[in-house]
């Protein structure tokens, strides 16, 4: 019967990888791997730990195996896990190794069940859902790796191959985050005192409220007197719709028709030559029909009239409310039996949308969609849309309209990293046009957007990571490499160095970062072998520079330096060099005690947020 279940569990579990599941003597093994959805040659943790079990398996004539989960809604659940952790068990695993974070809780709420399998937990220790406190488990042996000394070796690196303006860029809610960032200032002034070489290191961290940083930003519609065009121009004009101005030729202008009014939907653009000697269809548009479309603008005056026809049979109003639920929005004007699209009006600051709330029984698309379609349309209609405090960050913009515009532009709102915006400006006023979008955050630097046309009186952007302006501010102030050691958000740093200078440095912790001056490794690999050798269920190991546990992807080119670096490795590993850690996790406490105790000679620490002072 057995044999018979543990066949069928193969076959169900269809995000298991393995050889020869057919025969029952082929599926056993000593030592398994469920990885956290990912392949083993992915590059990073899970082709480290596979790699260290192969090897230790190959040295102690052991068989290994691995599991490559199918993920529910991208996330490695418990009850995911322990269906491979049965399989394993009936299969004879004396061990099963579970690689990170995402595994801390299946370890604490499974292994007890299975006393017999040994559980290896790397990069983590067990604990309770919605409880991060540490839980320690008889079969489960737990390592932690040594930010700190990871942290040491980033310093040191980055000081000994020249660079004396550095920038740590924490995240004041994680314990690794300080540590990382503790080890990073006395790695960075033992090489500078060792040098004698003056360095300066500014610590920000995007998520306390010690730093007083706004993340908001202004895009603004900017105009040009017509008088000051050194090119010829010419004027469009739109009747019942959107783009109206004056425009260069060989503008490529979007022109939008107004909603219908009561019993009528679009019919057709009419299109006249306001220019003499300018035939009609000389005015270039891409479509009659459509409601929008584009107009190349060539060297003619003209006026472009949206034209509406009557509906047939009954028509109904689709009203999409405010935010706040006491004003239209928009109104859209549809037959018996339409459709339509309809579009949320933008979030309101820190908020995002979550739903709608209907007035009629019409079928939505997906009601959990901020833009989606309303079918099935045989009455008025009143769509609400709600909106909920985010659980991700949420960047406020606002949209204005600059000298020489007539009214209000619009795209402003909150959004999150990804949203698509569109920006339309305000119409210009008699004797200018439109000429361009400039954006700017509360400190005048760039916001890092790319606009579709930043020429184009509407235009469209997607939201970037806003936290990349702390990094922005970095590099204003001359830093030439950060380090995001524990921080969540570190690729935001990427993003704010693409922005600027390719030369600039990011110095990345934990799996290998290509994209990175240097990484410091965590060593998957050697923790798994260090942890079957010496298997201590209950237990946290440290892996650290004692154990080749860590390690930098990048030294130097120079043999001097790669000679230091392995003097400074090996002084950590036989702990020669005392480490001081970040009391209670906090980076703010780190820094404080640093600066009242100035250890180092060489290195100034600036810590931005100690003060509470904006970046500025």
């Amino acid at each position: 019967m057995k044999k018979i279940i543990s066949i069928i569990m193969c076959l169900v579990l269809v995000g298991c990888v393995f050889a020869g599941c057919t025969k029952q003597e082929d599926m056993k093994c000593d030592i398994v791997l469920i990885t956290n959805g990912g392949a083993i040659n992915d590059g990073g943790y899970n082709q480290s730990a596979w790699e260290g079990i192969t090897a230790f398996a190959d040295e102690n004539s052991m068989k290994c195996r691995y599991y490559q989960p199918v993920l529910d809604n991208d996330e490695i659940t418990p009850e995911n896990v322990e269906k491979y952790v049965a399989l394993s068990a009936e299969n004879g695993a004396q061990y099963i190794i579970l690689p990170g974070e995402e595994f801390a809780v299946s370890a604490y709420e499974i292994a007890a069940a299975y006393p017999d399998i040994k559980f290896v937990l790397l990069d983590a220790i067990p604990h309770s859902a919605g409880d991060m406190t540490n839980r320690f488990v008889n079969n489960v042996m737990s390592v932690s790796f040594d930010a700190v000394q990871s942290g040491f070796l980033a310093g040191y690196i980055s000081v000994v191959n020249g660079n004396t303006e550095l920038g740590y860029f924490g995240e004041y809610g994680s314990k690794d985050s300080a540590n990382y960032g503790a080890g990073f200032v006395q790695g960075a002034a033992y090489a500078a005192d060792t040098l004698g070489v003056p360095v300066t290191m500014d610590w920000a961290e995007y998520d306390t409220a010690l730093l007083d940083y706004n993340y908001d930003f202004t895009i603004t519609a900017c105009y040009d007197k017509i008088e000051n065009q050194t090119e010829k121009t010419f004027t469009v004009n739109v009747v019942d719709g959107l783009g109206s101005g004056t425009y260069t030729e060989g503008s490529n202008v979007t022109i939008t028709a107004n909603p219908a009014p009561e019993g009528k939907v679009f019919d057709k653009w009419v299109v006249k030559s306001d220019t003499s000697g300018v035939k009609d269809k000389k005015v270039n548009i891409s479509s009659k029909t459509k409601e929008s479309m584009n107009l190349l603008v060539e060297k003619c005056d003209c006026t472009i009239t949206a034209t509406y026809k009557d509906i047939e049979g009954t028509s109904y109003f689709v009203d999409v409310m405010t935010a706040d639920g006491k004003e239209v929005a928009r109104t859209y004007n549809v037959g018996e039996n339409g459709e339509c699209w309809i579009t949320a009006p933008a979030a309101p600051a820190d908020m995002v949308f979550d739903h709608w709330e209907l007035s009629a029984s019409v079928a939505i698309e997906d009601e959990n969609a901020a833009a989606t379609a309303v079918k099935e349309i045989n009455e008025n209609v009143k769509l609400t849309p709600v909106y909920k405090i985010s659980e991700v960050p949420t960047f406020n913009l606002t949209v204005v309209t600059g000298e020489g515009g007539n009214g209000e532009s619009t795209g402003s709102g909150s959004y999150m990293k990804g949203d698509n915006i569109t920006l339309v400006s305000a119409p210009p006023m008699e004797g200018y046009m439109f000429s361009h979008w400039e954006n700017a955050d509360a400190y005048g630097n760039s916001t890092g957007i790319a606009m579709e046309n930043e020429y184009n009186y509407s235009t469209t952007f997607e939201m970037v990571d806003r936290y990349a302006s702390i990094c922005d501010a970095m590099y204003n102030h001359g830093v030439s490499a950060i380090f995001t050691g524990g921080n969540s958000k570190a690729e935001a740093a990427f993003t704010s160095k693409w922005d600027f200078d390719y030369d600039l440095s990011v110095i990345a912790a934990g799996q290998n970062d290509k994209n990175a001056y240097t990484t410091i490794v965590k060593n998957y690999g050697e923790a798994v072998k260090d942890c079957l050798n010496n298997y201590q269920g209950g237990s946290v190991t440290l892996a650290n520079c004692a154990t080749d546990g860590i390690y930098a992807t990048f030294v130097s080119d120079n043999d001097d330096i790669k000679a230091q670096y392995d003097e400074i490795y090996k002084a950590l590993a036989d702990g020669k060099i005392t480490l001081t850690q970040a009391q209670g996790g906090a980076g703010y406490d780190f820094c404080k005690m640093y600066n009242e105790q100035k250890p180092s000679k060489c290195l100034t620490l600036d810590g931005w947020f100690l003060e509470g002072i904006s970046l500025s």
